[in-house]
């Protein structure tokens, strides 16, 4: 009766182990198998954007720009950022005037300065993230100004079309500086073909601006007046006004006596006065009295105008403004 008892136990004690190693295996097996037939995800990478860029500017700098500029100052380029559409929160308000109305200046604050420099304890304390500056301010303040943020300096001087190009670039916004240009093109031709038929063929104008202060007078070379005469109503910039800009073709005006006027007077001439203020009126009447002005065949034929000081400024927008302008002034 024991060895059966020991026999029967030494059978049911070889099942159970059988059983477990037959588990043990099953289970491995099966978490074998699991571990090669669904294979885990690989790990997503996302490669991060960089926060800045390097951007050399017109004074040879290398500067690290934010790639997303936030909180932008733009130093005599308002008109510029609001064609494109940028948000700003500084600027200098006394040249910013001249293109944009309060309504649009809301929100951004006036950065002021002395001269042609901003405030630098005003520009420190909006703390922006870029600024942007004209190439023609001193290099002092352009180093000062780049110790608050990565400073830009961009050729003042350029056409209105390349400044605006490279200033979207800066912003990131190329397209909608291509936008733009397309507009205004789109609208020159429409502006022209109101007037067409009101200016000869091969017919010259030149503009000229009169600083009240000293009394001086200066032509203008093709930057400022020149993309609505020349380029958007097809006038042609008188020979002597070529030749005196032939050397400095970057200039944006000479200065000539009052003698040598009829030398540089197109067959049209826009005058722009340099301000509203009683002085630069007096100036300005005074020019208009004289004989060498009233000698002028632009005068005698009625086509001389005395324009405001924004026609000197070559922004986008008042470049959009002056297309309807000398539209309303040519179809007179």
């Amino acid at each position: 009766m024991i060895r059966f008892l020991q026999k029967t136990s030494a059978i049911f004690l070889t099942t159970a182990l059988s059983v477990l190693l037959l588990t043990a295996c099953g289970t491995a097996n099966t978490s074998n198998t699991n571990t090669t037939s669904t294979p885990q995800p690989a790990a997503e990478t996302t490669a991060e954007k960089p926060s800045t860029r390097s951007y050399k500017d017109v004074l040879g700098r290398t500067v690290e720009i934010p790639a997303a500029p936030e909180k932008i100052i733009a130093h005599f380029y308002a008109a510029e950022l609001k064609a494109l559409n940028v948000p700003m929160i500084g600027t200098n308000f006394m040249n910013a005037k001249l293109a944009l109305t309060d309504e649009q200046l809301k929100g951004i604050e006036d950065i002021g300065g002395d001269g042609l420099s901003p405030n630098l304890e005003k520009t420190l304390s909006l703390k922006p993230d870029l600024i942007l500056v004209p190439d023609f301010l001193e290099q002092d303040d352009v180093e000062a100004l780049s110790k608050i943020a990565p400073t830009v300096a961009i050729s003042y001087s350029a056409d209105v079309f390349t400044r605006l190009r490279t200033l979207a670039e800066i912003v990131g916004k190329p397209e909608t500086a291509e936008n733009w240009i397309q507009a205004y093109e789109k609208k020159a031709a429409e502006k022209l073909a109101l007037v067409q038929s009101r200016i000869g063929k091969g017919e010259t104008a030149s503009a000229f601006i009169l600083y009240a202060a000293d009394k001086q007078l200066y032509v203008y070379n093709k930057q400022r007046l020149g993309p609505t005469m020349y380029d958007a109503f097809g006038f042609t910039m008188p020979p002597k006004v070529s030749q005196l800009f032939s050397s400095e073709p970057d200039s944006l005006w000479k200065n000539i006596s009052m003698e040598t006027l009829p030398d540089y007077a197109g067959d049209r001439i826009f005058l722009v006065s340099s301000d509203d203020t009683e002085e630069s009126k007096k100036a300005v009447e005074e020019m208009l009295k004289s004989p060498v002005w009233k000698s002028l065949p632009a005068v005698k034929n009625g086509k001389a105008y005395v324009v405001d000081k924004r026609w000197g400024m070559n922004d986008p927008l008042t470049l959009d403004w002056m297309l309807d302008e000398m539209a309303r002034i040519l179809g007179k």
